[in-house]
């Protein structure tokens, strides 16, 4: 889209809409995560309580009298598959900023003549102003404005909570079954 604003935008505007859009994509993919947990790992009941989505598993194995004997494991769905939970680990932003103006803004203590800490060594804002340059494209007369963004997301580890879900599971099949029938 080509570019038609041309005002001058505050190097912190301009910051503060690319860091912005790497902290929304971050809840967009964290929102996903929770769709597909909310769509295949939970059932709603005709009473509006949700329960886990269970897959039975059958298997058979010595029971207390040393004879074999099948028994049922629930199974929740969300343990049987993959949960993607992709996070940022890093973002970079580079761009070439062409700066039109500078502004110091000085602390209101110090207009209204009150003692400066330090020894009037106060904080002072400067406020940049200007644009990424534009190019120009002859062939097609087209304008451009360029930055790079180079965005890693990793896969983090399971929650907490699902974690000891898939090892309780563990501890049920691996239980000896006097211990079940009880």
């Amino acid at each position: 889209m080509p570019i038609r604003d041309l005002t001058s935008l505050g190097l912190d505007e301009l910051l503060g809409a690319l860091l912005a859009a790497v902290v929304n994509s971050q809840r967009e993919a964290t929102a996903s995560t929770l769709a597909l947990v909310e769509q295949i790992g939970l059932l709603r009941g005709d009473d509006g309580e949700e329960r886990f989505r269970t897959v039975s598993i059958r298997y058979t194995k010595l029971d207390e009298n040393q004879r074999p004997s099948e028994f049922v494991l629930e199974v929740p769905l969300l343990a049987m598959v993959a949960i993607p939970t992709l996070t940022v680990r890093s973002s970079k932003v580079s761009f070439r900023y062409d700066i039109t103006e500078t502004t110091v803004e000085k602390p209101a203590e110090a207009e209204r003549g009150a003692p400066q800490p330090l020894g009037g060594l106060a904080p002072q804002q400067v406020i940049l102003k200007g644009f990424v340059p534009r190019t120009r494209t002859t062939r097609e007369t087209r304008e451009t404005a360029g930055i790079d963004v180079e965005v890693t997301v990793e896969s983090t580890q399971l929650p907490l909570g699902l974690e000891r879900l898939l090892d309780l599971t563990e501890l049920t099949v691996a239980r000896p079954a006097e211990d079940e029938r009880s």
